[in-house]
């Protein structure tokens, strides 16, 4: 099945990253009638008969696009998207934090420096992120300030590593709902450099800037049971 062009995948793509609303996007289908062409007949009479204000429409679109549409380009724009706030610090930088440590246990192993060395510590700290939202901006800005100088050094680097082609996103997962990418990285350059791993045959822990206190039971069962 040929993909959309690459315009009108990320109109689709904006839509599923919620950087698009479904009322803005209904009034793009409408306007844009090239979309008509680069589907299969019966599948865009199916698309266009959907409800766009029912609940379940994305749910229900994606049954019929997802064939159309290059998910590894997907998840290249959502990363993309969370490693610009970090490095930014745009007004999403404490959500796109934690973030990282939920796209780490999706599979993105390679968003281990960030995730277990930053994205966790910020967590822990604030099991909702309503606790977040409820600190004063001065205290925003301290807690930013005082991580952001590592958490911008390990996202760069994970934004060179996409650049280059060093790590390649396929969009694909794995049977237990883990995304699967292409590592081409060297050994080096995937050695933790965020948090502390323990060296078990030698009996001893090697700490590299580890920012990770211990995190207790109750956020693990707290992370698994959210989105």
């Amino acid at each position: 099945m040929q993909k959309f062009p690459t315009n009108i995948q990320i109109k689709f793509f904006k839509l599923l990253n919620n950087e698009l609303s479904v009322e803005d996007f209904e009034q793009w289908v409408y306007k844009t009638t090239e979309i008509e062409t680069h589907f299969d007949p019966a599948d865009y009479i199916e698309f266009i008969s959907l409800n766009f204000k029912d609940r379940h429409f994305i749910h229900e679109m994606k049954k019929i696009v997802d064939k159309y549409l290059d998910y590894g380009e997907f998840e290249k724009r959502k990363i993309d998207k969370v490693l610009n706030d970090l490095i930014n610090k745009t007004d999403d930088f404490a959500k796109s934090l934690i973030a990282t440590y939920d796209l780490y246990c999706d599979g993105y192993g390679f968003l281990d420096n960030i995730g277990l060395g930053y994205g966790l510590t910020f967590a822990n700290e604030f099991y909702e992120f309503a606790d977040w939202t409820k600190l004063s901006s001065e205290h925003k800005n301290e807690r930013i300030e005082a991580t952001y100088d590592g958490v911008k050094f390990e996202a760069e680097k994970v934004r060179d590593w996409l650049e280059k082609k060093k790590v390649v996103l396929t969009g694909e997962v794995d049977d237990i709902g883990h995304f699967d990418y292409i590592d081409n990285r060297k050994t080096q350059e995937k050695k933790p450099t965020g948090y502390s791993v323990m060296n078990l045959d030698e009996q001893k822990s090697t700490t590299y800037n580890s920012t990770l206190p211990k995190a207790g039971p109750s956020w693990w069962q707290k992370l698994f049971g959210s989105e």
